[in-house]
């Protein structure tokens, strides 16, 4: 073995083959970075590095279309990322192979967790399940390099037809049922457009044909509670709290969720710490709320949340607590709800109704979309735009309000001077 140095030119062209074995000259700035020269006079750059405990050999390429400092900077780069988990042989292996889109969604589900660290993990859990349920079935066994747009564009089809839709059996008494239909086709589209972009930059595709193919937008719900509606379902919880039908802490957190507009999971999982009771507001950091980009989020309290959340207090760090000898916070309420909404008589109310059903209140209030959009939380105005419609209703109601004075005075006979 010879003594490590730096591999150049010179030191390259100098290295003689060994006619009995391969040898290897290893550089003395790069660690793992070495040429191996065999006994044909082939000469090859590779990088020895580790994914986990395991020890994996990037071979990057031979001496002549490779420079010594091509070589060097291609080893650099391995190198930065297999430190940030990455594992350059393996994608290597993708791209040569022509990887099927099947193996390109497991490879994005581990790996693009690397290159996308401030992305939620709840979204990762939807970025799986749209291309576990929706794509790999039908595009599974298509190689990466030979998806092309028309392929899209019959895979969306085929989703919208409920090609995918299917129930599985999860255990005893349990199941899972998945839709598909019109109404995931768009989102899928969108996380399928994302992996091949990603797979673009990890230089494993040249072209995303994902990009030209339409992406038809989500079809969102709009179910808002009216005030008579609201004044019921708070009815229903303090009955059912009343009669033991549902857990003091479930109810709890239906009627928070009711009074700030805060998302389940961030009321779910809501710790002592982050209530200020001196503002009174609620402070999320950025990983405890879906715009974590935008910084902390701030959900001001009224005074009804308030008096929950001080009648709640308890030893555990959560405010909504799992019954011990559990710890951690509880896990969602689905039968509650499910129990509530059926007493309720209200069959189409999701949790997240309530999220929609507080901004509706706020624009009924006179308060502009700017101003809920802030409130919710929401990073993009375009997502508050969902309730443009609420606003021009009352913004209707206020110029009927304008012409109601009018006509009324000049009905009563009154001057506009008295």
């Amino acid at each position: 073995m010879q003594a490590p140095q730096r591999l150049t030119k010179r030191v390259i062209d100098a290295a003689q083959p060994n006619a009995e074995k391969a040898y290897c000259i290893w550089d003395i700035d790069v660690k793992g970075f070495r040429l191996r020269v065999r006994p044909s006079g082939r000469k090859t750059f590779e990088l020895k590095y580790r994914v986990g405990r395991r020890q994996r050999l990037f071979v990057i390429g031979d001496y002549g279309p490779f420079t010594a400092e091509k070589a060097r900077k291609a080893a650099e780069d391995a190198k930065h990322n297999a430190s940030r988990g990455g594992d350059p042989q393996h994608e290597k292996e993708v791209r040569r192979n022509a990887a099927t889109i099947a193996e390109l969604i497991q490879l994005y589900l581990t790996e693009g967790r690397i290159d996308k660290p401030e992305k939620r993990e709840s979204s990762w859990r939807t970025d799986e399940r749209d291309l576990r349920c929706h794509v790999e079935p039908l595009l599974g066994a298509y190689s990466i390099n030979a998806l092309t747009t028309p392929d899209i564009s019959r895979w969306q089809r085929d989703v919208a037809n409920f090609r995918t839709a299917r129930t599985q059996k999860l255990g005893f008494r349990r199941k899972s049922t998945i839709l598909g239909g019109p109404k995931v086709v768009g989102r899928a589209t969108r996380t399928l457009c994302a992996m091949l972009n990603w797979a673009i930059k990890r230089e494993l595709i040249k072209d995303n044909p994902a990009a030209r193919a339409a992406k038809p937008p989500d079809r969102l719900r709009e179910r808002f509670l009216t005030d008579e509606e609201a004044v019921h379902l708070f009815e229903v919880l303090d009955a059912m709290e009343a009669c033991a039908e549902i857990r003091e802490d479930h109810a709890d957190l239906f009627r928070i969720i009711a009074l700030t507009g805060a998302r389940l999971a961030e009321m779910r999982d809501l710790a002592w710490s982050e209530i200020d009771f001196s503002r009174p507001a609620i402070i999320l950091q950025p990983e405890r709320h879906k715009a974590g980009r935008t910084g902390r989020k701030v959900i001001n309290l009224n005074a009804a949340a308030v008096e929950i959340l001080k009648r709640r207090a308890n030893e555990t760090a959560w405010v909504f607590a799992k019954p011990p000898p559990f710890e951690g916070p509880m896990e969602t309420p689905r039968k509650p709800w499910a129990a509530v909404i059926a007493r309720a008589k209200f069959d189409d109310l999701r949790i997240h109704d309530l999220r929609h059903t507080f901004a509706s209140l706020l624009i009924k209030d006179g308060h502009s979309l700017a101003f809920v959009q802030k409130a919710l939380g929401h990073s993009r105005p375009e997502v508050t735009a969902r309730y443009a419609h609420l606003k021009d209703e009352a913004t209707r109601a206020a110029f009927d309000h304008v012409g109601a004075v009018y006509t009324r005075r000049r009905d009563t006979g009154q001057s506009a001077e008295t």
